[in-house]
C-alpha cells in the first residue's frame, strides 16, 4: 500500500512540526491562536498535530470543525459548531449559548479546544447580496472565550486571515497568537522518505536533491513527487531525471491546482503588493534596503492593505521566499526566493529565433539559480561543511525550468560518440540546442567545447557549456579561457556581473559543421 497521499489532510506519513508544542501551550491558557500558509503547506496536517497533541491533557476535549456549514450563514456557522459538541441548539442559539450547553452536560470536561480548519471560506459569502458569516461567527466566539477561561480557539487559513483582519475586522484576530508555517528544509523533507528506507530502496542522495528543489520543501509536492515515486517498480531506477519527469506531469495534470495556491499572491482585487515585493526580490535576491523594497511594494491596492512586513511574511507562507532574520526590523532585509515549480517562470512569449530564444531562457533560469543558490547545497561530508549538489542535479532542474517555459527537453540524449546533458526542442521544430553543465573543479572542465563538438548535427543551431562554482576563484573569467577556451576565435560577451561572471562565445569548425558554443561562468554564493 503506497504510504503517500499527497491530497490527503490525513496523511500516513508526516513531519511533526516543532510550533506544535508552543501554540498548544497558548491553547491550554485560554489563548487563541491563527495559522497562516499557503495551499499544501500543512494547515490540515498542523492541526490534526495539534489534536492529537492537546487530547493527551486530562480533562481536555479537542473538537476540530473542519469546514463552515454549506449555506456559508452566520446562523449555519452556529449549527455547525453545535453539531461538532453535540449539543442540541434551536436556531436562535449563538457562540455562548451553545458552550455554556455544552459545559453544563454531566460529563462535560474542565476544557475545550476549538479547532478550525478552511478559515478562509468564512469569509466568503453564501450569497452575492448577503455578508460573510465569518466575522459576526468569530467575535461571538471571541467574546465567549473572554468570559470562558476553560476555552481555546484556534483557526488555519491563508489569504482569508488577511481579508478577516483588513475587510471584515474582527477582535479574533487581534488578540491571536500568530505564526506561520514554512516549507519543509532538507532535513524535514528527509523525515518524509523514511518508508523508503524501511521498506523499499532508500533515496539516492541526488533523487533527495532532486525531489527538494523541484518542491520548494512545500509538504504537498514534495509528498506527491514521493507518491509518484513509490507507485513504481521495485526495480525500477529512481534518477533525479525522474523527479523532472514527475514534476512536469504535475504541471501538465495539476495546473488549476498551481494557479489556485498562486492566486492569492498575484489577485489584484486583494491586493498586488505581494506579486511586486515577489517580482522585486526574484530580480534582486539577498540583501535589499528597506527602502527599496517599500518602493516596489507601492502604494496600497485592493481590498487588503497589506504593509511590506505582511507581504514578506504572507510570501514565506505561501512558499515562495525565505527571509533571514527580522523583516519588522532589519535593514537590509535578505530575502531569497525558493526553487521549485512555482518559481520558474511560465512561457508568456511567441518566440522566432530558436538561438537567441535559447540563450534568453537559459539566463533567465542562471540568473533564477543564482539569486536561490542557497538551496542548491547540501551538507558535506568533509569539514568543509555545505557541497554543491551533483551536476546531474543541476542539469535536472534546469530541464524542468525550460519544460515550464515551453521546449521539449531530453535527458542524456545519445549525440553522435556520448550522451549530453541536455537536448531541447520547442514544439514542432526539427532544430535542437544542447547544454552541457559543469562544476569548475572537476577533471572534465576543460574538455568542455570538444565535447559538445562532437555532439554537433545538421540539427544543431545552438550549444552552451554551463560551468558553476561556489568557489571565489581569483581571474575566473581568464583563467577559463586559458585552461579550457584554447581557440583563436573566442569573443568574451559584455554580461552584467551578477549572477553571470562571465560568458563567452566560441566558434570552431568539427567534422564539416561551423560550431558556435557559449560558456556560461556561474559563481553560486553560499549565502
Amino acid at each position: 500500500m503506497n504510504p503517500y497521499n499527497w491530497q490527503s489532510h490525513r496523511p500516513q506519513i508526516t513531519v511533526q512540526r516543532p510550533d506544535v508544542e508552543v501554540v498548544a501551550e497558548k491553547l491550554l491558557g485560554n489563548g487563541s491562536a491563527v495559522v497562516l500558509g499557503g495551499r499544501g503547506m500543512g494547515k490540515s496536517v498542523f492541526l490534526g498535530q495539534l489534536q492529537a497533541r492537546l487530547s493527551q491533557e486530562p480533562d481536555t476535549a479537542v473538537v476540530l470543525i473542519d469546514s463552515p456549514s454549506a449555506q456559508l450563514t452566520i446562523e449555519g456557522c452556529f449549527q455547525r459548531l453545535a453539531k461538532g459538541l453535540s449539543v442540541v441548539a434551536d436556531p436562535t442559539m449563538e457562540a455562548r449559548e451553545i458552550l455554556e450547553a455544552y459545559f453544563s452536560q454531566q460529563d462535560a470536561p474542565q476544557r475545550l479546544v476549538l479547532l478550525f480548519d478552511e478559515f478562509d471560506r468564512y469569509a466568503e459569502k453564501g450569497e452575492p447580496s448577503a455578508q460573510p458569516p465569518g466575522r459576526g461567527f468569530f467575535n461571538d466566539l471571541e467574546a465567549a472565550r473572554r468570559s470562558m477561561p476553560q476555552l481555546g480557539l484556534m483557526a488555519a487559513g491563508s489569504i482569508g486571515v488577511f481579508i478577516f483582519r483588513d475587510v471584515l475586522g474582527s477582535s479574533f484576530m487581534s488578540r491571536a497568537f500568530h505564526l506561520r508555517l514554512h516549507p519543509f528544509n532538507r532535513d524535514e523533507a528527509a523525515s518524509l522518505m523514511t518508508p523508503f528506507e524501511e521498506h523499499r530502496k532508500p533515496l539516492q542522495e541526488e533523487v533527495r536533491d532532486a525531489l527538494f528543489l523541484a518542491s520548494g520543501g512545500i509538504p504537498a509536492l514534495i509528498t506527491y513527487g514521493l507518491q509518484e515515486i513509490w507507485k513504481l517498480d521495485d526495480t525500477a531506477v529512481v534518477t533525479a531525471d525522474l523527479v523532472t519527469e514527475i514534476y512536469k506531469r504535475f504541471e501538465a495534470h495539476h495546473d488549476d491546482y498551481l494557479r489556485d495556491l498562486l492566486s492569492s499572491v498575484t489577485d489584484p482585487r486583494f491586493s498586488d503588493a505581494p506579486f511586486r515585493v515577489w517580482q522585486y526580490i526574484q530580480e534582486n535576491a539577498g540583501r535589499m534596503y528597506r527602502a527599496d523594497l517599500e518602493e516596489a511594494l507601492g502604494k496600497p491596492s485592493g481590498s487588503l492593505q497589506l504593509n511590506l512586513v505582511d507581504c514578506l511574511r504572507f510570501l514565506e507562507a505561501v512558499g515562495l521566499i525565505r527571509v533571514q532574520g527580522s523583516p519588522n526590523f532589519d535593514n537590509p532585509i535578505t530575502a531569497f526566493p525558493i526553487p521549485s515549480v512555482l518559481n520558474l517562470s511560465r512561457s508568456t512569449t511567441i518566440k522566432d529565433d530558436v538561438r537567441l530564444d535559447f540563450f534568453r531562457d537559459l539566463t533567465s533560469l542562471l540568473a533564477k539559480l543564482h539569486r536561490s543558490s542557497a538551496d542548491f547545497f547540501r551538507p558535506g561530508r568533509q569539514a568543509q561543511g555545505k557541497q554543491l549538489v551533483p551536476e546531474s542535479v543541476f542539469a535536472a532542474h534546469l530541464s524542468l525550468g525550460f519544460e515550464l517555459l515551453g521546449w521539449k527537453t531530453e535527458r542524456e540524449a545519445q549525440r553522435g560518440a556520448g550522451r549530453t546533458d541536455l537536448v531541447l526542442r520547442r514544439n514542432g521544430d526539427k532544430e535542437v540546442a544542447i547544454l552541457e553543465v559543469k562544476i569548475w573543479g572537476h577533471n572534465d572542465f576543460k574538455e568542455a567545447q570538444q565535447q559538445v563538438e562532437s555532439y554537433w548535427s545538421d540539427d544543431v543551431v545552438a550549444a552552451a557549456v554551463v560551468q558553476l562554482t561556489d568557489r571565489d576563484v581569483k581571474n575566473w573569467a581568464s583563467r577559463y579561457q586559458a585552461e579550457a577556451l584554447t581557440s583563436s576565435t573566442t569573443e568574451e560577451i559584455p554580461v552584467a556581473k551578477t549572477a553571470l561572471q562571465a560568458r563567452f562565445s566560441v566558434s570552431s569548425s568539427a567534422a564539416g559543421f561551423n560550431v558556435r558554443v557559449d560558456h556560461f561562468l556561474v559563481a553560486l554564493p553560499r549565502r
